[in-house]
């Protein structure tokens, strides 16, 4: 079975909340073929560099359009966060919207 990506890809962050006693945030990324793997789930709130893996990742793909929704557990403060993560193996990375 292969792995399908476009080398462009990238995620674009749609949603962020810290509700429920977690964190969660959505992105999506619109230039998903098939196959769209997500590993490495770290979250970075920049406050203090440390990294938090994530507690779940669920990934949906229709139509090109990979939508990603990552847990973490529940943090008290950000100051501009960021996520790093493999899509299909290659390193990424991207701000969280607030």
């Amino acid at each position: 079975m292969a792995l399908s990506l476009s080398v462009y890809a990238k995620p674009h962050c749609q949603g962020f909340n810290n509700y429920d006693n977690k964190v969660t945030i959505t992105f999506i990324d619109d230039k998903a073929i098939n196959q769209y793997t997500v590993s490495d789930v770290k979250l970075i709130p920049s406050w203090k560099g440390q990294k938090y893996k994530a507690t779940s990742v669920d990934v949906s793909v229709n139509n090109g359009v990979a939508t990603v929704t990552l847990t973490f557990d529940h943090l008290t403060q950000f100051s501009n966060p960021k996520v790093e993560l493999k899509i299909n193996g290659k390193k990424t990375s991207f701000k969280v919207c607030q």
